[in-house]
C-alpha cells in the first residue's frame, strides 16, 4: 500500500518490511506483555518460529529475502512449528493432538451437522 499511495515503487524496501514484521511486532506485543522477552531467539525468550521447506524460484539473497518470504511462502511449506520452546509440529505431524482420532470423531458428527445446516 505504501508504494501505491506514494506512487513510488522504491518505497517500503525490504529492510522496512523486516523492521515492520520483526521489530515493530515485538514492540507492539511488548506493550501488552512487558515482562516478556520478545523479538529475539534466545533461551528464556517468548519465541515462536516455523521451519519451512522452501525452494526459491529465483536466487535467494539478503536483498530479496523479505520478498521471498512475503510472496514465496505459503502455509503448506511449514514443516515444523515451535511455540514458547515447545515443538508442536514436526515433519508436518502434530505432536500434541491425535489427528486420526479427531478425523474419526468429525466423521461421526458430520451427519448431525449437515442436518442442521
Amino acid at each position: 500500500l505504501h508504494k501505491a499511495w506514494h506512487r513510488d515503487p522504491q518505497r517500503a524496501g525490504g529492510s522496512v518490511i523486516v523492521q515492520m514484521a520483526v521489530e515493530n511486532n515485538a514492540a507492539l506485543a511488548g506493550s501488552f506483555f512487558p515482562q516478556a522477552r520478545l523479538g529475539v531467539l534466545a533461551a528464556g525468550a517468548f519465541a515462536d518460529m516455523i521451519l519451512v521447506d522452501y525452494h526459491a524460484p529465483t536466487p535467494l539473497t539478503a536483498g530479496n529475502l523479505p520478498w521471498q518470504i512475503l510472496f514465496g511462502f505459503d502455509a503448506g511449506m511449514v514443516t515444523t512449528t515451535i511455540c514458547s520452546g515447545k515443538v508442536l509440529m514436526r515433519d508436518r505431524a502434530l505432536l500434541f493432538l491425535d489427528e486420526a482420532q479427531i478425523a474419526a470423531r468429525s466423521r461421526e458428527l458430520a451427519a448431525a451437522v449437515w442436518q442442521r445446516v
